[in-house]
Order: structure tokens, then C-alpha cells, then sequence
């Protein structure tokens, strides 16, 4: 069965690297990240899309590269809470197994390591302000995956994971 893994946390937790590494653990895992699908967007979609629009073609996309056969689809993005997740989750072929992980770590280490990263622009207080709407729905968005040490291990947590997931379902 075809399997959609949602990566979900705080901005600057580490979410756009333990998908890289997902994603060449099994051969045909598709990437999507959602920083990147909602630069496709004017700053103004909202106006002309509505609400969630980055949610809803993730999924669309999500599900064309399901129908085109991988195995895998990983979406890392920031799902603040319960409804962003529903409104992805709606875009979705009924027969996918789907998979929910939010990462986390103290918000002194991700800020620290959001300050250090080189190559990117800075988050600067949306790292905040993701951290304190999660924290508050942290109970609604899937396994809670701890980051605090590297990020291959947060992401063997997630595979074995999923297995467990798999093998009960």
C-alpha cells in the first residue's frame, strides 16, 4: 500500500532534513515541501484560493504522484493544528495509509539552530510564533518525534515507526 508521511513541526526544526533522509531510505519516495510548493503562490492566494491552499495542492500533488506509482510520498510542512491536517487529509486517495509525525525540540534549540543554519534566510520570529500554536494542539498532530539529537535519528524513529503502524493495521 502506498503510504503519504506527514512531517509536521515548528518552523526550524529540522523537518526539510529528516525528510531528505526519508526519502533515500526507499527508492521512489517522493519529496514535497511545502515552504517551497507555497512559493508558487502569490502573497495574496488566500484572496483568490481561499484558506489552505498550500494544504489542498499538496495534496492534489500528493495524490497524482500516488496515482503515478511512489511508493512513498513524504510533505513536510507546519500543520498548526488538527484542521490543517483534515484539510490536507481530504485531498487524499481514501486507500492511502497515511502517516502523522510532528518533530520537536526545546524552542532554545531551535531557535539556536535556526540562527546557525547557513544558506537560508532567517525565520526569525515564525519560529516563535509555530512553536506556541503547536505546543497548544501538540495532542492532535500525530506522533511526537523528538529532534534534539540528530536528525537521522528522528528519522529511523519515524521508519521504524511506520513499520510498527504497518504491521498492526
Amino acid at each position: 500500500m502506498a503510504q503519504v508521511v506527514i512531517v509536521n513541526g515548528p518552523a526550524g526544526v529540522g523537518k526539510t532534513t529528516v525528510c531528505r533522509m526519508l526519502a533515500q531510505r526507499q527508492a521512489g519516495t517522493i519529496n514535497i515541501s511545502g515552504d517551497v510548493l507555497r512559493q508558487f503562490a502569490p502573497p495574496d492566494a488566500r484572496d483568490h484560493l481561499g484558506a489552505g491552499s498550500t494544504y489542498r495542492a499538496a495534496a492534489a500533488l500528493t495524490t497524482s504522484y500516488l496515482d503515478m506509482g511512489a511508493p512513498r510520498v513524504l510533505f513536510d510542512y507546519v500543520f498548526e493544528g488538527a484542521e490543517k491536517l483534515a484539510i490536507f487529509r481530504r485531498g487524499l486517495p481514501s486507500n492511502a495509509s497515511v502517516h502523522v509525525f510532528t518533530l520537536w525540540a526545546p524552542v532554545d534549540q531551535i531557535i539556536h539552530r535556526e540562527a546557525t543554519r547557513e544558506g537560508r534566510d532567517r525565520l526569525g520570529d515564525t519560529v516563535l510564533a509555530t512553536f506556541n500554536a503547536l505546543s497548544r494542539n501538540l495532542g492532535t498532530l500525530g506522533l511526537v518525534v523528538s529532534n534534539t539529537e540528530t536528525a537521522e535519528a528522528a528519522a529511523q524513529t519515524i521508519l521504524d515507526e511506520i513499520v510498527r503502524a504497518e504491521r498492526t493495521a
